[in-house]
């Protein structure tokens, strides 16, 4: 997908041969006639980046003490700690983080512009897809893919590329946020299996296919068709095909699942996890629903499902989820387009004791509708500090329309009082 290339010496070339095939003592030789530690090889990839990715701690280290730049990136702005995520490189993740590098969010170098090839892209819709997009659409999520990749490059927190538990640890003891791991990860830290068979009946998937809310602040709503959902992370699509309810134009209605995008995921002081929300696909899918229910996980595969009344906690995603002594403030969320209110900004308060919901009045110069945004707990001020995310403001036609944040808020939740923070 990359058109960039660049011309490698050969010098630099048999250098990263033995970074990458030999063994120690001919990397001290290599380093000692006084070879370029950081000369770019292919893909602009440094020794340093090559040692990582072939699991290598100790030439790694040889090479840092001989002056490698670990902050150095390739021409996907890869930094050496990317390598080692994507090679599931436990120890030296590990390293890398103890020398306090980057992780993702402050580069220490500019941005690379990636030279892609974007004629790839132009590919005929696959046909799974008709029955749940038009081909405008097909062409418009292409254009937007296009618009993706020729745009100037942002930061992207490493977290995102984990791929086991034992990595996503390390990068939450340095205070990454566990909501921008993957989806996959997450499930194997909870205990849940990527994968696997529907075994409820098809009488459970009838009874409770589709969503729905709660009567009471909170009801338990464990049925056997949702719980298989948790415990596989099918989708609403591979549910359809399990009980042969393969058209949902002539038979109509969302399948609940537990697949999601938008959910909030936080870890409680006794280990457990508690996820909130989330939506299902886009407006256009049959299944696209935005959910309002809290999940509690204990770690081991075990969890209990909570439904709350629709006015009570209306349904949230791309919303905040933070842990302040026994209770859990849901700050912001994008929502249905009915539910967003220019300058007001949704904050509700799950107790842990009880998992009740409660919407919380706050006053002052509060951030407006908010979404996508991090929020940070401050144990000294007892506040909560959002930034970041998007906001929806009144454009010229009187329409909602989203525009960066730029500004950082802090929540007192001594006096509920929103202020700008200088």
């Amino acid at each position: 997908m990359s058109r960039s290339t660049r011309p490698v010496s050969e010098e630099t070339a048999r250098f990263h041969r033995v970074v990458e095939r030999g063994d120690l003592e001919q990397l001290r030789t290599a380093l000692k006639a006084g070879v370029e530690v950081d000369a770019p090889g292919h893909i602009g990839a440094t020794a340093l980046m090559l040692a990582v990715a072939s699991k290598d701690l100790e030439k790694a280290k040889l090479l840092l003490r001989h002056g490698a730049d670990p902050e150095l990136a390739d021409d996907f702005n890869s930094t050496a700690l990317r390598h080692a995520v994507n090679a599931d490189f436990e120890e030296g993740v590990r390293y890398l983080l103890s020398l306090g590098v980057d992780r993702g969010r402050h580069p220490k170098y500019p941005l690379k512009k990636i030279d892609y090839d974007l004629s790839a892209l132009d590919v005929p819709m696959p046909e799974e897809l008709r029955q749940v997009m038009s081909e405008a659409e097909w062409k418009e999520s292409l254009e937007e893919t296009t618009s993706e990749m020729d745009r100037t490059p942002t930061a992207e927190p490493i977290i995102r590329d984990v791929q086991s538990v034992a990595v996503l640890k390390l990068f939450l003891e340095a205070g990454d946020d566990l909501n921008l791991a993957p989806n996959e990860v997450k499930r194997d830290l909870l205990g849940l299996e990527n994968g696997g068979e529907i075994l409820a009946t098809l009488d459970d998937y009838r009874e409770h296919k589709s969503p729905l809310y709660g009567s009471r602040n909170p009801e338990r709503m464990d049925f056997p068709f949702w719980r298989e959902m948790i415990r596989t992370g099918g989708n609403a699509y591979t549910a359809r095909q399990h009980f042969q309810d393969t058209d949902p134009f002539t038979k109509p209605g969302v399948v609940w699942c537990y697949d999601r995008f938008g959910a909030s995921l936080t870890r409680l002081e006794d280990g457990r996890y508690v996820q909130i929300g989330g939506e299902h696909e886009d407006f256009y899918d049959p299944d696209f629903f935005i959910y309002n229910d809290v999940v509690i996980h204990d770690g081991q595969g075990g969890f209990e499902i909570h439904g709350y009344p629709k006015d009570v906690f209306p349904p949230t995603d791309f919303h905040t989820a933070a842990l302040c002594g026994d209770g859990i403030y849901v700050v912001g969320g994008l929502g249905y387009p009915e539910q967003r209110q220019a300058g007001a900004t949704p904050v509700y308060r799950l107790t842990l004791e009880s998992w009740e919901m409660e919407a919380v009045a706050t006053t002052g110069e509060m951030p407006g509708w908010i979404h996508g945004h991090t929020a940070r707990y401050e144990p000294a001020r007892n506040a909560i500090r959002i930034a970041g995310g998007e906001l929806h403001v009144p454009a010229e036609d009187g329409e909602l329309e989203i525009v960066p944040n730029p500004e950082t808020f802090e929540l007192d939740l001594t006096t509920y009082r929103w202020r700008r923070v200088k």
